[in-house]
């Protein structure tokens, strides 16, 4: 009776690589809340990295986890600054109270958006 060797299958770096599309997915869509990419991403590099066990090389599938992390911890880091940055600047141009209200906010923008939207007046005859 012949045995087939089977390639054993390694869960944690199953996990991780999963965890890895789970994280870019998250980053671009969880604008709410970022710490949820940022939690997956924490723990496919933790799987990645258990998933090598007492060797030096990770399994594909780990490695491939790892790099989809990375990236979706990058992604995360820069929205979250830049929303950061972009409440910093509304809070600045328009007031925290106006920021905090959505409706006043909306009015806030419409006026702003229209200020640009005007037509030029040249107060002349064009060529």
């Amino acid at each position: 009776m012949e045995q087939s060797h089977q390639p054993k299958q390694n869960s944690m770096a199953n996990a991780s690589m999963i965890l890895g599309f789970a994280a870019i997915f998250l980053a671009f869509t969880a604008s709410a809340a970022p710490f949820y990419a940022f939690f997956c991403g924490c723990m496919s590099i933790l799987f990645a990295t258990l998933s090598r066990g007492s060797g030096l090389k990770m399994p594909d599938k780990a490695l491939a986890g790892f790099i989809t992390s990375i990236f979706a911890l990058v992604i995360t880091t820069l929205l979250f600054l830049a929303v950061l940055y972009l409440r910093q600047i509304l809070a600045q141009r328009f007031g925290k109270d106006v920021l905090e209200d959505p409706v006043a906010m909306q009015k806030a923008l419409n006026e702003l958006a229209n200020s640009f939207f005007s037509p030029l007046e040249t107060g002349g005859n064009g060529l």
